[in-house]
């Protein structure tokens, strides 16, 4: 496999959620797909926090991020 498509086969297994407030990120999540048969229904995506989450693709990427923003947890403010 040559470098370009490496790089292009990388790409196309991560994905980044992000949540800006007047231009500034305030929440980013960002995962790997690790799966390893592209035919498997259910695709597992390990979250830069280390959580692995289960996704079945045909459900669409709001449902995995969705999923991955879900695993923020909340800072209160005192």
């Amino acid at each position: 496999m040559n470098v370009c498509k490496s790089l292009v086969w990388r790409i196309n297994k991560i994905i980044t959620v992000c949540i800006l407030i007047n231009g500034q990120p305030i929440y980013t999540r960002t995962a790997v797909n690790i799966t390893d048969d592209s035919k498997d229904r259910t695709h597992k995506y390990k979250v830069d926090s280390g959580v692995v989450l289960s996704h079945v693709r045909a459900e669409g990427a709001v449902v995995l991020a969705k999923k991955m923003l879900d695993t923020i947890k909340e800072h209160t403010e005192i």
